[in-house]
């Protein structure tokens, strides 16, 4: 129902422009990576549990002999019982996880290996209802996880000619191994210090397996051999790599350039700096101050642990998309383990939760200091909300590129069901009456992130449309992340800065919000937008590291 409903309004609406990215998008020729290919189908086959491949075999559950029923035991036997229960419980569903993973991977493969006798193929791209863009591929995909993606170059190739073209293939490299909070120029000379070692790996990834340790190891792996021909062959050489630059915490980005926003800003690399500006280090830090100065023994021992980015880096991430407290919590745990998981001495034991929850009141409150003008971006997106919700309509908008965002959230009441899959126990919930009643709380809680989502969404259809027009014919693009042939990196990145800023100059979307909605509920009873910074958005323009 809500769907025909947005399919009949937009039909009112010119797009124009997201056509035409759309269509740049499915022009892109991609092909099979096939030396990648070849690594990861040798290393499946094997068993090896690396680069999040998942494993082949289950985790064996712990077994323990209780000679007594919980009722029965002593306080601290019910707590050694609960480490336990918890613990296998943990595997238990990790196993159940491995098994819809590794059908993934097998799938992929096997798909992979179908298309590798192609020369060129091409992606079926769509828009959904915020108007973000997401190629149609159940498996193999350019959006997937880094061992798919590592599958996939671009079936058009283009030379390196000089240093220039260069560039952007050795910044790409240092990004995927993880020397990505340095200048760009160290990233540059990186790369090109690591050139022997590029060999060695090509020579024999399975021996050689230093690539292993970068954050995304296979893509990783696949710039390794693109690196290694180009040192061997020289200028001229033929690549066929997508290389990309990533927005620093993009969903902030925007929440600080639609209110000018200088501390966000800065934060998030919108004004130009000498060294990058690393938001998440930044909530790592806050956070560890707050903590150092309450001196408590939990305190002390998380600080033992170590408080660094990649604790932050998610509670950040989730900001602008609704995110709780309660989520910042479950990320917090699962960069705990991971951290455990790649060495770090475990000095919490098993029982993590209140070491996370302590942890997620530091980072949350960090968060809320360095982001105070994003927060109100996002409670005017909501308040807005209300007024539609408190009329019994639904939300919507007009995006930058034309774009109409229907909000349709409806009451729904669900039968639920329990039964078992993949050995859980799951409740499943179906439709019973679908009644076209607003949803407060959904309204209330997508509000804000389909709005931000919304706004990269206009970046991007803006900046592929305008990289259409001077020349540049493939496109490797997963949000805020920007990907084409190095030798046109350069221009791709002045451009996607070019239609920030143009897009932001052009339209106050928060002013805009209001306007649409008085006009679609015959109200003048929407609030006022947020008074802006003295940030200074064309700022941008000058900014290597806005997306870098």
């Amino acid at each position: 129902m809500s769907l025909n409903i947005h399919l009949r309004r937009l039909a009112d609406q010119d797009l124009t422009s997201e056509y035409a990215c759309i269509n740049s998008l499915q022009h892109t020729e991609w092909r099979i990576n096939h030396n990648v290919l070849n690594v990861i189908r040798h290393l499946w086959d094997n068993g090896q549990e690396v680069g999040k491949l998942p494993a082949r075999e289950d985790i064996p559950i712990p077994t323990y002999n209780f000679s007594k029923e919980p009722s029965e035991m002593n306080l601290e036997e019910k707590a050694i019982f609960r480490i336990w229960s918890r613990k296998r419980a943990e595997i238990y569903s990790s196993n159940n996880r491995s098994v819809s993973k590794r059908i993934q991977v097998e799938r992929t493969l096997q798909i992979a290996e179908q298309f590798a006798k192609y020369d060129r193929f091409y992606y079926v791209w769509q828009n959904d209802f915020r108007s973000r863009k997401y190629a149609s591929s159940t498996f193999l995909s350019p959006q997937s996880a880094d061992w798919s993606k590592s599958l996939l170059e671009f079936g058009y190739s283009l030379p390196i000619n000089n240093w220039d073209d260069a560039r952007w293939l050795c910044i790409h490299g240092a990004n995927l191994y993880g020397n990505d909070k340095v200048t760009l120029d160290r990233r540059e000379a990186w790369a090109w210090d690591f050139v022997d070692e590029t060999h060695r790996i090509v020579a024999n990834p399975y021996d050689n397996q230093l690539w292993l340790e970068a954050d995304k190891p296979f893509q990783f792996l696949a710039w390794c051999y693109e690196m290694s021909a180009l040192a061997k062959q020289g200028w001229g050489y033929h690549t066929r790599l997508p290389v990309s630059a990533d927005g620093s915490c993009n969903g902030l980005q925007h929440l600080s350039a639609i209110l000018r926003d200088e501390l966000g800003g800065l934060a998030t690399n919108l004004i130009p700096s000498a060294e990058p500006q690393d938001i998440y280090t930044q909530v790592a830090e806050q956070a560890t101050q707050r903590i150092r100065e309450e001196d408590t023994e939990l305190g002390r021992k998380c600080l033992e642990f170590g408080i660094d980015r990649k604790l932050a880096k998610r509670p950040v991430m989730i900001v602008p998309y609704s995110g709780t407290k309660h989520a910042c919590r479950g990320y917090i745990e699962e960069a705990i383990k991971d951290k455990i998981k790649e060495g770090a001495p475990n000095i919490f034991g098993d029982d993590l939760f209140n070491v996370t929850h302590y942890l997620a009141g530091h980072i949350w409150d960090s968060i809320s200091g360095v982001i105070v003008s994003a927060r109100k971006v996002m409670d005017y997106v909501k308040s807005v909300g209300d007024v539609y919700s408190n009329m019994g309509q639904h939300m919507e908008w007009v995006t930058p590129t034309g774009w109409l965002v229907l909000q349709h959230y409806s009451e729904v009441q669900q039968k639920r069901i329990k039964t078992h899959i993949n050995g859980d126990v799951v409740s499943l919930s179906f439709p019973k009456d679908k009644k076209d009643t607003v949803n407060k709380q959904r309204t209330g809680l997508g509000s804000s992130p389909n709005f931000i989502h919304s706004l990269d969404a206009s970046a991007m259809t803006r900046t592929i449309n305008k990289a259409t027009k001077v020349g540049i014919v493939d496109f490797a693009m997963v949000h805020d992340s920007y990907g084409t042939h190095s030798s046109n990196m350069p221009q791709l990145s002045n451009i996607l800065r070019e239609e920030f800023v143009s897009m932001y100059e052009e339209h106050d979307v928060l002013d805009e919000l209001r306007t649409h909605a008085i006009k679609t509920l015959g109200t003048e009873d929407v609030p006022l937008p947020p008074s802006m910074g003295n940030l200074d958005i064309r700022n941008v323009l000058k900014s290597d590291y806005f997306f870098a």
